[in-house]
């Protein structure tokens, strides 16, 4: 049970039950889907129970998050620019018995931001489809003050590259219906090798069927499964218009509609054709002219960059030709939201640096999802520079005074490249100070104070000297490795007693250039070597 815990099913996928206790991962019934407990992936929260009678065994406990403004769920480990369908399932069920279903938002990255109402007593199931931007894709729920936010569920889903060419860097599609038309049944894996779920729809429509095999190619941008795209739905008459509800939304959200089509009757006799024109109606009138389908192959049409427009629902209708003697028929249809990238996510370096921080000190700070996205959300702590959104963001201050540190300085701070201000100041740090921190590029101001480092100069005095890092150090054990050839004795040596511990150490260098001073202050409480004279 513990490798099932602790890696991806033989499928590939991640399945998340939230809130089940450790080592009591399951494998699913119909689907052989193994599901794993939610703990190695989020450290906040409580996990409750709720009778979930009639509903999948993965909506009969949750988490529950009463306690901060955004907790995330880290969800790796992904490829950086692989492409993932993402889905988060919620259950409430009156676990509370406040009888009052809680409202707060969903996060998916950084850029699929939904609002989540939940009813009483059902489940709901929200999908993205994505590229991954990091070597994680974090979910989050973030709290809006309507009720504690609660998960049940998180599945991910690695998919091709070349499936859904619409998802990409730039956008993510955020999904409206999967519909499976000519049947009540429902698919998803193994019949969808990459478990998309599609609903059988009929409703009042006729149905066509056929038990014959529908034929896709590898390149298909969509994959629809052949047992899908086996049924089908029409009208009676050909002077009928058939109507699907396709999305919901914004009067500004863009639609992403995929029609999925294979003709199932054979057409061959010239008095039977099925020429069908077909109609976006929201803001705009989308129009896809005489087009037929190709018998029993897979075949798809798009409707891209529509607008949902003020009645806000975006229905698409199909007609025939008046030629034609057959009524208008459709095999399946996904619809999405377009979430366009508005934000970029966090340098990936930084991101790896601060985790390493983090686990380094074993923080028990609030620091989930991104550091720097969204804005709102910004790491305790830290500050990021966002180059007015032309580049990734880079954290540029850390701030971990007065945390309860305790050890070293560890490597990874050495990989916040961008930092310009480092506060460790008022913790227990110990050893030498290390090199690196002398080496970051863009430091200009170190806070040390309040820790029991040794301090080697070279580098460090050397930046400090020359104007390039302003550094306080407070109490120090501070062993002072100057070059001879830098530093003259002369008058311009104050001398300290260095058994005197409430002298201020100051220092004042005559550059034999120059004639310039320069002086540095490292605090009242000061242990000193002096060693000027060493031969370099």
């Amino acid at each position: 049970m513990h490798d099932l815990m602790n890696q991806m099913d033989s499928a590939g996928f991640i399945s998340i039950d939230c809130g089940l206790p450790d080592g009591s991962g399951y494998r699913e019934n119909v689907t052989g889907i193994t599901y794993v407990p939610d703990t190695q992936y989020v450290d906040a929260g409580e996990t409750k129970t709720v009778a979930a009678e009639g509903f999948a065994r993965r909506y009969r406990t949750l988490r529950v998050f009463p306690e901060g403004a955004r907790n995330c769920y880290n969800l790796r480990p992904v490829q950086p620019g692989g492409k993932y369908l993402v889905r988060a399932g919620f259950f409430y069920g009156d676990y509370d018995g406040l009888q009052s279903p809680p409202e707060f938002e969903l996060h998916i990255g950084v850029n699929a931001r939904i609002t989540i109402r939940l009813p009483f007593n059902d489940s709901r199931l929200y999908e993205v489809i994505a590229a991954a931007q990091e070597d994680a894709i974090w979910v989050c729920l973030v709290n809006t003050y309507k009720g504690t936010p609660i998960i049940s569920t998180i599945q991910l889903r690695r998919l091709p590259n070349f499936l859904y060419p619409h998802a990409n860097a730039s956008q993510s599609l955020l999904l409206q219906r999967r519909a499976n038309f000519g049947t009540e049944a429902q698919f998803r894996y193994p019949e969808d090798p990459y478990d998309r779920i599609w609903q059988g729809s009929v409703g009042s429509f006729t149905v066509i069927d056929t038990t014959k095999p529908v034929a896709s190619t590898q390149t298909d941008p969509f994959q629809v499964p052949s047992v899908v795209l086996r049924t089908a739905i029409s009208i009676p008459s050909v002077r009928f218009v058939l109507t699907l509800r396709t999305a919901v939304g914004d009067p500004d959200d863009t639609v992403y509609a995929v029609l999925h089509f294979a003709e199932l009757q054979n057409l061959s006799p010239p008095n039977r054709t099925r020429i069908m024109y077909i109609f976006g109606m929201g803001s705009s009138a989308t129009i896809l002219r005489n087009y037929s389908a190709p018998f029993l192959e897979a075949d798809h049409l798009e409707i891209t960059n529509a607008a949902v427009g003020q009645t806000r629902i975006y229905n698409i209708s199909m007609i025939v030709l008046n030629t034609s003697t057959l009524p208008p028929m459709i095999n399946a249809m996904e619809s999405f939201l377009v979430k366009k990238v508005v934000e970029l996510p966090t340098d990936l370096g930084d991101v790896r640096a601060i985790q390493g921080i983090r686990a380094a000190y074993k923080l028990k700070r609030n620091w989930q999802g991104d550091p720097c996205v969204p804005k709102d959300y910004v790491w305790d702590g830290l500050r990021c520079d966002y180059y007015d959104g032309f580049d990734t963001p880079r954290i540029i201050s850390l701030n971990l005074s007065s945390s309860g540190l305790v050890g070293g300085i560890p490597v990874s701070i050495a990989n916040l490249t961008a930092l310009t201000t480092l506060d460790l100041s008022d913790n227990s740090l110990s050893g030498m100070f290390p090199d690196f921190l002398a080496e970051l590029p863009a430091l200009k101001l170190l806070n040390l104070a309040g820790n029991n480092i040794t301090l080697p100069s070279e580098d460090l005095c050397a930046k400090v000297m020359n104007g390039r890092l302003s550094l306080r150090a407070g109490s120090f054990n501070l062993e002072v490795v100057l070059p001879k050839r830098h530093v003259e004795m002369s008058k311009n040596f104050y001398p300290i007693n260095p058994n005197n511990s409430s002298s201020s150490l100051i220092l004042e260098y005559i550059a034999s250039s120059s004639l310039h001073f320069l002086r540095y202050y490292f605090g009242q409480t000061l242990t000193l070597s002096l060693m000027s004279l060493m031969p370099f």
